[in-house]
């Protein structure tokens, strides 16, 4: 079946570069940490999300600047963070890579992303959208710095977007038999 979303794509990518055997131990440990990270968030599992996290965390969003709430700046503000996506159901999410660029401190992510924005969170945020579907498509490029502390936790997810994910979601109705979603 093919799905609006399917957060597969992300995991599988990371799963054939862990494969492919060509990286150092350290960059092995890095991706194997960002591997469990996009598993528990796909999963909603909060605790083994938050174990991913390293205690210095501090995130990043470019296209809305240090002070939004969208770049948390230390790991209690990463968990409220995550908490939230959790709770509003906006964490099913795909990350279509196309490109993983990784050494021994930082891996480099980039590709088309898509998430399930539940409408209710939309119309909450002032969006427009009907009432015929419970998620609508954010679509957009997303490239994304992870950083790495020295225990292999993830300290930054520093984001930088291309294109208004929200322009147009109001067209883009997606049904929860449109989302694949994998076990925990």
């Amino acid at each position: 079946m093919s799905y609006k979303i399917d957060p597969r794509k992300q995991i599988n990518a990371v799963e054939a570069r862990l494969a492919a055997g060509s990286d150092d131990a350290a960059t092995r440990r890095n991706l194997r940490t960002m591997l469990v990270h996009m598993k528990a968030e796909a999963t909603a599992d909060f605790d083994a999300l938050m174990a991913t996290v390293s205690p210095d965390a501090a995130y990043t969003s470019f296209n809305v600047g240090v002070d939004s709430p969208h770049s948390p700046r230390s790991k209690d503000a990463v968990a409220a963070y995550y908490r939230a996506l959790v709770e509003n159901h906006c964490h099913q999410i795909e990350h279509d890579l196309d490109r993983i660029v990784a050494d021994r401190d930082n891996i480099t992510t980039e590709g088309d992303i898509r998430i399930a924005y539940p409408a209710a969170a939309l119309r909450a945020m002032g969006h427009d959208v009907p009432e015929d579907a419970p998620y609508y498509l954010y679509e957009a490029r997303l490239m994304i710095v992870w950083g790495f502390d020295n225990d292999g936790l993830v300290k930054c997810e520093d984001s930088y977007g291309a294109m208004d994910g929200f322009a147009g979601i109001a067209t883009r109705p997606v049904q929860q038999s449109e989302i694949c979603t994998i076990a925990g």
